[in-house]
């Protein structure tokens, strides 16, 4: 009976510590910042990364996303930021699609180039196909995202060894120093708006290459934890939900990931004495009466030089 009471002790002190060390990783959550998230606003989505479309059983939406409004690339932060175009995502909770703003961010690693995400048409409704970091851009339905993914690959800057040099004809560069810059032309943005999804009526008629295809089911990274946080928070942002803006996000693009206030975002311009909206999201039949106001028809017009 000693020997078993000695056993069971000497157990728990062998299993204790690591069940400890199991509930404080468990514990441990995300890095956000610390107003995050903003109270008054609806638990968050399921993951930016969804799972891949399969032929067979994709996953739709039966309602197609809205035109790719037309706006201004903010400054680049520094060396070494590539460009993620915005896109508009579902929120089946809602239900309807809201802009996560394009943005700068770093690639996972050195080589990596970002394939936007898009949506395409199949039977019974619409399909989300998720972006990823690869060494090669893939296909991206046919999509004109601007500044430099003209809806196949991508002509915004290319990587020379280790080092990432920029297209200036399609990248606002601003005032920093960066060393390795070169001028290729590409065909301007005529400031209209832009078909947001492939195949269908009004869609776009691309259709990827064997070399593409072959890409899609490659080795991929999936999005950063920036990337993340920048989706994330652009669930949480009423502005951005297409019933409520009409098309129009109250933020097109920012120049950090996941930062959607503050210099360096790229805003709709509202209306005289239009108050800016706050609370919780609110869209569809309740938008009414909820009094939303209506928003600004006006889009930023993207220079044809940066």
């Amino acid at each position: 009976m000693q020997k078993l009471v000695a056993g069971l002790l000497a157990l728990s002190l062998i299993c204790g510590p690591c069940a400890l060390a199991q509930d404080s990783s468990i514990a441990t959550k995300p890095d956000y910042p610390p107003n995050f998230p903003p109270s008054g606003y609806r638990p968050l989505p399921p993951h930016f990364q969804p799972r891949r479309v399969i032929a067979a059983d994709p996953e739709k939406v039966n309602v197609a996303p809205p035109p790719l409004p037309s706006y201004e690339q903010p400054a680049i932060p520094a060396d070494g930021y590539l460009w993620v175009p915005g896109f508009w995502a579902w929120r089946k909770s809602v239900p309807d699609y809201f802009w996560v703003p394009g943005t700068w961010v770093q690639p996972p690693q050195a080589g990596m180039l970002w394939t936007p995400p898009y949506w395409s048409r199949v039977e019974g409704g619409y399909a989300f196909h998720a972006g990823y970091w690869a060494t090669e851009v893939g296909f991206y339905g046919g999509i004109n995202y601007g500044f430099g993914f003209t809806g196949n690959g991508y002509q915004g800057g290319r990587w020379d060894g280790g080092r990432f040099a920029y297209n200036r004809t399609v990248n606002n560069l601003g005032p920093i120093d960066i060393p390795s810059v070169y001028h290729q032309a590409v065909a301007p943005d005529d400031g209209t708006l832009r078909a947001s999804f492939n195949g269908g009526r009004r869609g776009t008629t691309a259709r990827p290459s064997a070399h593409q295809e072959k890409l899609t089911g490659g080795q991929h990274v999936g999005a950063t934890v920036d990337q993340q946080k920048h989706f994330e928070l652009a669930a949480m942002d009423r502005s951005l939900y297409s019933k409520l803006n009409k098309g129009e996000p109250g933020v097109m693009a920012t120049r950090h990931a996941g930062v959607l206030t503050g210099p360096g975002v790229t805003q709709r311009t509202l209306q005289a004495n239009q108050p800016a909206q706050s609370g919780e999201v609110t869209t569809g039949a309740n938008a009414k009466s909820a009094g939303v106001p209506a928003t600004a028809s006006g889009r930023a017009e993207q220079p044809t030089a940066k």
